[in-house]
């Protein structure tokens, strides 16, 4: 017991004076030189500070009024163009969920054909019948495919364009909040509304 004891405080001893080897030392000059952060004097640190203040509030505004990049994707996802709804690139979005629309309901539709005539082929006696059933088959299923493979194509750019479209709707929202109250007296704040003079 007495040995693990004073093997424990050897160890700690040891791994103190290592610590202690490697440590840096606190530069308190460097540390409160301000000409670092371009600020001549105590004027400039007030203007900065203003900045920031100023910044601060705007992101708030930001942070409640932005989409969220994931939120967008899965709506986009779910619902082609849903999401480019969202970032108000309403002709875009419309585009999109028509193409896709017409895309899954063509192949849907050459695939009920398609079905029925296999149905007919299966059924059919007579060699000829055979053949021209199995053509009538063939022809409107691979425009079935062709148009599922449209419909993948138009949701993996849906996906795409939800990606760019959200990341400069949040650029051009942070502009916009910038430049919303520039040179008015009254302002929006998020806690509350002030009046400058």
């Amino acid at each position: 017991m007495r040995n693990s004891i004073i093997k424990t405080i050897i160890v700690i001893l040891f791994l103190n004076s290592i610590l202690i080897c490697y440590a840096q030392s606190f530069d308190i000059k460097a540390f409160s030189d301000s000409t670092k952060y371009g600020w001549q004097d105590y004027r400039d640190r007030q203007r900065y500070r203003e900045d920031l203040n100023y910044r601060q509030s705007k992101l708030q505004l930001y942070e409640l009024e932005h989409l969220p990049l994931n939120s967008n994707v899965l709506k986009s996802a779910v619902i082609p163009g849903f999401g480019q709804f969202a970032t108000k690139q309403n002709t875009k979005a419309t585009v999109i969920l028509s193409l896709e629309l017409v895309s899954v309901i063509g192949s849907i539709y050459f695939y009920d054909i398609a079905q029925r005539n296999y149905k007919l082929y299966q059924e059919a006696n007579q060699i000829d019948e055979i053949n021209d059933y199995w053509g009538k088959t063939q022809t409107p299923y691979h425009y079935s495919l062709m148009l599922m493979g449209l419909a993948g194509i138009i949701w993996g750019y849906n996906i795409y364009d939800v990606v760019v479209s959200t990341n400069e709707y949040n650029a051009q929202l942070w502009e916009d909040i910038l430049q919303r109250d520039t040179g008015s007296a009254l302002q929006i704040t998020p806690s509350g509304i002030e009046f400058r003079f």
